[in-house]
């Protein structure tokens, strides 16, 4: 994700519960996991809002998780330097940018996941979504396929994720992802399909809240499921302890609890980092919201491996019916939006 919203004093219970996280592993091995500081830092953020978190209980994690990473380690004779990664190429002459499949045992205990591990946003050590064969088919033919979960650039350096697509009352291709992805006028192409080119511009940005209104061009093709993950519905309200999934660009398909909600956003237990961005939250089939951020302005209580289980900071994502109403509000790009659908 690009950018992290402020804490609201409304959700500190579960913040407190939640916030411990893991590191990126350093270089000695002994501290591949190190969240008592990170304890440190959230007691030190909330300490205006109620009890503390225990250290002891983070420093009793770091041992018993720091231990079993060096046990895995040692059954495959000790730390190895990973191989420096291959550059992927899929399906095409040019290799995709921030495209790496690795095999190494540290990405493969970090992902857990055996065998081919795919990393495409720096920070996350999950194994993250591969690009699709119905990608593939698409920029075979000179398009780039959009759907819910698609991974894209906006402007020259950011990297987010689609939520849906559709089209909106006056016939235009309209794609959504969250508002602090980039600014209007800003060029949008597919990560999957990177060489087909830029087919996509942001024309409009939410007024206080964080979504942005992408209107793709002649060279790009919509769908209502993508990579796995589909929408046939939009909108609709969630209630506390409701389980919701999202699928972004950097951790991939990742489900969690709502803690709470109001008319404008909700609060989940979603795992999420840089890239997750505009990612599809999800009941379902039902889209329910887009992905702003994380609660605390600080990426190291963000999630970056399956190994934190649920402790990581809690994000923060927009209702899907509040972004409706602006839009149709606006009278612009976006209003009359009605979720693509496959023919």
């Amino acid at each position: 994700m690009h950018r992290l919203v402020p804490p609201r004093p409304l959700l500190t219970t579960s913040v407190l519960v939640a916030a411990v996280s893991l590191f990126a592993p350093p270089v000695h091995a002994a501290q591949w996991v190190d969240t008592a500081a990170i304890v440190d830092q959230a007691n030190a953020t909330f300490s205006g809002y109620g009890p503390a978190l225990d250290r002891r209980v983070a420093e009793d994690l770091d041992a018993s998780v720091n231990s079993g990473i060096e046990a895995a380690l040692a059954d495959f004779g000790g730390v190895r330097t990973p191989a420096p990664a291959p550059v992927v190429e899929i399906g095409a002459a040019q290799p995709l940018p921030n495209y790496e499949v690795r095999t190494d045992l540290e990405s493969q205990i970090m992902a857990a996941t055996p065998g081919e591990v795919v990393h495409r946003v720096q920070g996350s050590w999950f194994n993250a979504p591969a690009v699709p064969a119905e990608s593939i088919e698409a920029e075979s033919q000179g398009t780039s396929l959009y759907g819910p979960g698609t991974p894209i650039y906006l402007g020259e350096h950011s990297m987010c994720t689609l939520a849906v697509t559709g089209t909106d009352a006056e016939g235009r291709k309209i794609g959504i992802t969250a508002g602090h992805c980039g600014k209007v006028g800003d060029s949008v192409r597919s990560a999957d399909s990177y060489w087909v080119g830029d087919s996509g511009t942001v024309v409009a940005t939410g007024t206080g809240s964080d979504y942005s209104v992408i209107e793709l061009g002649s060279n790009a093709a919509i769908t209502n499921s993508y990579n796995g993950v589909t929408v046939d519905e939009i909108g609709g309200t969630v209630v506390g302890g409701q389980q919701l999934c999202k699928t972004g660009v950097a951790t991939g398909r990742t489900c969690g609890p709502v803690w709470t909600a109001d008319q404008r956003s909700t609060m989940s237990q979603l795992c999420a980092n840089r890239g997750d961005s505009g990612a599809p939250v999800l009941a379902g089939t039902r889209l329910v919201g887009v992905m702003s951020g994380g609660m605390i302005p600080n990426y190291d209580l963000a999630c970056r491996t399956p190994l934190q289980g649920p402790l990581f900071m809690p994000s923060l994502s927009v209702n899907m019916d509040q972004i409706l109403r602006d839009m149709d509000g606006s009278e612009g790009p976006g209003s009359g939006f009605t979720p693509a659908r496959i023919e």
